[in-house]
């Protein structure tokens, strides 16, 4: 028999989810797992502008599943919580298979 997740687990759960549904934010997470990146460097491997990187990274902390990092003039993000990348391996398993 499995045990009921509380309520407050589920909610900060259900807010993760929304937050990680988005292509560019999986896709940033997703080059994030070889490890930190710079804004530049995940606007040139998604192809988009650097504002819109900026927003979904901005989105990604303020949920907590990004941290960034101050060195100097330069800010490197880095994946804050792994759950995120159990997330990623469950989309590998179950949804990236040839139809």
């Amino acid at each position: 028999m499995s045990r009921a997740l509380d309520a407050s687990i589920l909610r900060r759960c259900g807010a993760a989810l929304r937050t990680l549904a988005h292509p560019d934010r999986l896709r940033i997470v997703e080059t994030l797992e070889s490890g930190p990146r710079t804004v530049g460097e995940l606007t040139e491997s998604l192809g988009r502008a650097q504002a819109t990187v900026s927003q979904h990274l901005m989105r990604l902390r303020a949920h907590g599943l990004l941290r960034a990092t101050r060195q100097g003039r330069v800010v490197r993000y880095a994946i804050a919580q792994p759950g995120c990348l159990s997330i990623l391996g469950c989309i590998r398993t179950h949804f990236a298979k040839a139809r």
